[in-house]
């Protein structure tokens, strides 16, 4: 089961003119391609030099793919997919690469990962409210996830973009 703090603050909301209490998620650590590749070779045996050089490899084509525009599935993870924001016009001549304001690269989690996040993870709630020496003021521990809440209505989530 994995573990999972979430971090409470009070935020001044502009258009509401009023503080309310936003949770999210706390990021431990961004993890390195090199931390990835010490554990990669711990857990398999693998020497390092061969996987660096797979991994290196592995992610010159996964950049080649999504620039060409193809999606990528990567196995349990998800799917790495690109996306357009478009500006709306009057004409169809007025489309095309014309109306693009925006290319990004997003990733599509898997419907096993979707699974764990809502029933494997223990949610831990730290309420940090400023002002008061950003020290954590209330722990409250939970059950399981019900998901991420960054979902759109097809249960796709997160950009890298």
């Amino acid at each position: 089961m994995g573990k999972i703090k979430l971090k409470t603050n009070l935020q001044r909301i502009a258009f509401a003119d009023e503080n309310k209490y936003i949770t999210s998620a706390m990021r431990y650590s961004t993890i390195s391609a090199e931390q990835l590749i010490e554990y990669a070779c711990e857990n398999s045996g693998i020497p390092k030099a061969q996987m660096a050089s797979s991994f290196y490899a592995i992610q010159q084509q996964i950049e080649q793919f999504v620039l060409n525009g193809h999606s990528l599935e990567l196995g349990n993870l998800g799917t790495f997919y690109l996306s357009t924001r478009c500006k709306a016009v009057d004409t169809k001549e007025a489309a095309g690469a014309e109306a693009v304001e925006g290319l990004y690269l997003r990733f599509r989690q898997s419907k096993r990962i979707r699974t764990l996040l809502e029933t494997n993870i223990d949610l831990t709630v730290v309420t940090v409210v400023p002002g008061e020496s950003g020290e954590e003021n209330d722990e409250q521990t939970g059950g399981t996830g019900t998901g991420t809440g960054n979902e759109d209505e097809e249960g796709n989530e997160g950009s890298f973009g």
